[in-house]
């Protein structure tokens, strides 16, 4: 059970969302991101659910989210391919239709809290190449970014270079737990481990290290 932050200012989406976690998890809701922002740490958030329409076109709430640490997941209305990839790119692990929540949220919240992003697997390549184009422009400008350090690949496990090139395809754990016929624990902890010796934040930043690194 996890705790579950409700961004909306949609009595009747905020409600339909509350019902959906609450076969699993505790939930809170707030109807504005200022007021929101404190309880982040001070309740242990692990997740928050947040309605595009509460941001609109101003991304400064959406990156005071984001400093946090916190996992968002983003509501949305039709929303094209390329706003949600605008999103993960911009920080989001994943994004939601408005019409999917009654049948699709609490899945999309316990992907997140596995480790893994919700979006169309198809657009999970898109995303990737999109940060590896922000990163080799970033580096061809005189600001030094902080990058992982390549050399540290040789300290993965042969079993970590496998999970590690599932994940730069765009794989989910749960495929990825049966693709090496192991559990999704096992897929969790061997992503673990290979962050904290690749120095990378999350799967995307390492597919974009394998990509860079292999391809």
């Amino acid at each position: 059970m996890a705790n579950v932050l409700i961004l909306s200012n949609n009595p009747e989406l905020a409600a339909h969302c509350k019902m959906q976690l609450a076969i699993e998890h505790d939930s809170l809701v707030k109807n504005n991101i200022a007021d929101a922002l404190p309880l982040i740490g001070s309740q242990s958030i692990a997740v928050a659910i947040v309605d595009v329409m509460l941001i609109g076109h101003d991304d400064t709430q959406m990156q005071q989210l984001k400093h946090t640490g916190i996992k968002l997941l983003l509501i949305g209305h039709q929303w094209c391919e390329q706003k949600q990839i605008n999103a993960l790119v911009a920080g989001a692990k994943g994004y939601c239709e408005c019409a999917a929540v009654p049948e699709m949220l609490l899945k999309a919240v316990n992907s997140i809290l596995r480790g893994d992003i919700w979006i169309q697997r198809h657009l999970v390549p898109k995303v990737i190449g999109t940060l590896i184009t922000i990163n080799n422009a970033q580096s061809n400008t005189s600001v030094k970014q902080d990058k992982p350090d390549t050399s540290l690949l040789n300290c993965l496990t042969a079993r970590e270079m496998e999970v590690a090139n599932l994940i730069s395809i765009g794989k989910s754990n749960r495929i990825i737990a049966e693709t090496l016929n192991i559990s999704e624990r096992t897929v969790k902890a061997h992503l673990t481990s290979i962050f904290q010796k690749l120095n990378v934040q999350d799967r995307l930043r390492l597919a974009i290290l394998i990509k860079e690194t292999f391809h």
